[in-house]
């Protein structure tokens, strides 16, 4: 495993639920390594998302009611306005696709390893992955296990 000094040199990429756990106050403990996470990413400017990575934030934080539309429209545009979005293309799903088939991934997360591997992120930060998994030079880090902070 990289050090500290090793991961803020290389990109890390910030799946949906990252960005969920931001805004969701139920576990509070999730939300501050979620807050951190992000501050820290926002401050290395070392930190990527995909526009996957929005969508399926807005469509779970209003569906959960964490936050209305307006306001999950408000943080989707100080996410943009921080962090590069990584745009979903069709070279991507072809990609994904073959990752799904060498880790059994289902198609959306293999989709984030995708666009996190051509974004040149060296880590995933996600709860849905496995933990430590190396895949295609991209390493997934679940920062709920041990924080990375």
């Amino acid at each position: 495993m990289k050090d500290e000094s090793q991961v803020q040199e290389g990109k890390v990429f910030l799946d949906s639920n990252i960005l969920v756990y931001f805004v969701d106050g139920q576990d509070p403990k999730k939300q501050k390594i979620a807050q951190d996470l992000i501050a820290k990413s926002v401050r290395m400017k070392n930190g990527v998302l995909s526009t996957q990575s929005l969508q399926e934030f807005y469509s779970v934080v209003t569906k959960k009611s964490l936050c209305a539309k307006e306001e999950a429209k408000i943080i989707i545009e100080k996410f943009r306005n921080t962090l590069p979005i990584t745009q979903i293309s069709v070279q991507h799903i072809l990609k994904a696709i073959d990752i799904s088939i060498q880790t059994q991934f289902s198609f959306w997360d293999s989709l984030i390893v995708s666009a996190a591997h051509s974004s040149g992120c060296v880590i995933v930060y996600s709860e849905d992955m496995s933990h430590n998994q190396l895949v295609n030079g991209v390493k997934i880090i679940n920062p709920f296990k041990k924080s990375p902070l």
